[in-house]
């Protein structure tokens, strides 16, 4: 019975530096942030400030200006990344996400309201 402990534990702490290893390896680029991006929240973005976002099915499409930028590399297994866009009549749009296992997923979405004057 306590063989079989010892094994069932070292077999453990070799799945979990297996896991430690593929997500380290699997951990998305920035580049893979611009497609994800663009798939999830219709924002394209080719190389500069400016972006533009769908705003529905007929493809009408709204000027963005990127305000705000936050890309944490640093991680082993994952990034995060926060942006900030404006459109031109001031309404903002925040977006957090984390970069996991090649892909990435949305922590947060907030849309702030028009400035007031």
């Amino acid at each position: 019975m306590l063989h079989l402990r010892k094994t069932i534990k070292r077999i453990g702490f070799l799945l979990f530096i297996l896991l430690l290893v593929y997500m380290t390896t699997q951990r998305p680029t920035e580049d893979q942030f611009y497609t994800w991006l663009k798939e999830q929240h219709h924002i394209s973005c080719n190389g500069t400030v400016t972006c533009t976002m769908e705003l529905n099915e007929n493809h009408d499409v709204s000027t963005l200006i990127e305000t705000g930028s936050t890309i944490k590399k640093g991680y082993l297994i994952f990034n995060t990344v926060g942006k900030t866009y404006e459109d031109q009549s001031g309404k903002q749009l925040k977006l957090k996400a984390i970069g996991l296992f090649g892909h990435y997923y949305t922590i947060s979405k907030e849309e702030a309201s028009e400035r007031k004057e």
